[in-house]
């Protein structure tokens, strides 16, 4: 599947006790268009899953070139992930990465089964969107500017 570009997305949220979750996804897809809906594929394992039931809000960005490094911390596991980038609480409380492309508020419609991963489908609640900005797409696993991809 490495062969398979796929857009960077960065989803975030935050937990019972408001601690910020987050995850680098790279299955996320556009679902419906009424009701707008979005899915987000994630690890059964992922603690940023644990903290998304039925109902919770999160936040989908696509990362823009020069993130690569915001993408890269919230592909780890633990409990730094949001120390070494720029994002700020959004008006929701939910962290809101500076200088993405794309930011979907979504809220968690359902949760499906998908092997060893988990199907998030995400009702979209609003979007903002950076037209001046590059994407990212990973490719290869390498994170690439959708011009050099």
């Amino acid at each position: 599947m490495s062969d398979l570009p796929a857009a960077v997305s960065l989803l975030t949220t935050i937990d019972a006790s408001g601690q910020p979750r987050g995850a680098t996804v790279s299955a996320v897809s556009s679902l419906s268009l009424d009701p707008p809906l979005v899915l987000v594929c994630l690890d059964n394992g992922s603690d940023t899953l644990a903290a998304l039931p039925e109902g919770h809000e999160f936040l989908v960005h696509i990362a823009a070139d020069g993130q690569q490094d915001a993408a890269y911390a919230l592909a780890r596991k633990g409990e730094s992930k949001f120390e070494n980038f720029d994002w700020t609480p959004a008006i929701s409380g939910l962290p809101l990465i500076a200088g993405t492309t794309l930011a979907m508020h979504c809220t968690v419609e359902a949760l499906l089964p998908g092997g060893d991963h988990t199907i998030v489908v995400g009702r979209i609640e609003h979007i903002a969107h950076d037209e001046t900005g590059t994407p990212i797409v990973y490719h290869r696993r390498q994170m690439l500017p959708t011009a050099a991809a």
